[in-house]
């Protein structure tokens, strides 16, 4: 079982965002589960990658833990729509094993995926940015998680990130 969760994962991770354009778009709901989701392990990733960098008094340092604990109080709820996201993400070529991860029991799956973010997000976040996605937390920590979610979602899709996929507005 570890094997099939490990090759799904290995797919996901190979899935590219000229893959994620070809496929069905994402909605402005789905990113928004999933951003509340992830907002706990970016915190961890964050903290692991920008302790050093950071200081002692400020943001992650006094009101880091309240603001994951926030998100976090949602991972549960949101983390049905937000594994289907990531599923639909892979796109085709990943289709195969993202079925495979899929099918495997939460408790399997969840924790990987966990970890996997939490790294990604760590290799991805470099020492000389740790400042600005720290004020990034900070502006989003007086917003309810839901309302962040639905910001940073409907900012996505205005911006049209691509890599994202993000169903144009109708408005």
């Amino acid at each position: 079982m570890m094997k099939k969760a490990a090759t799904a994962l290995a797919l996901l991770a190979m899935a590219q965002a000229p893959t994620a354009m070809a496929q069905e778009c994402i909605t402005e709901q789905e990113f928004s589960s999933m951003v509340i989701y992830a907002v706990p392990l970016a915190v961890d990733g964050m903290k692991l990658k920008c302790s050093s960098t950071l200081a002692k008094d400020g943001f992650l340092a006094t009101d880091g833990d309240a603001f994951r604990a926030r998100y976090a109080a949602l991972s549960d709820e949101m983390w049905p729509t937000a594994k289907a996201t990531i599923v639909k993400m892979g796109g085709e070529k990943a289709q195969a094993g993202l079925a495979e991860l899929n099918a495997l029991p939460d408790e399997v799956v969840r924790p990987l995926l966990d970890a996997m973010f939490s790294s990604k997000i760590g290799e991805e976040i470099k020492p000389k940015d740790c400042a600005k996605v720290e004020r990034g937390l900070a502006v989003l920590a007086p917003i309810n998680p839901r309302d962040a979610g639905a910001l940073v979602a409907f900012v996505a899709a205005v911006a049209n990130v691509k890599s994202a996929a993000i169903c144009k507005l109708d408005v």
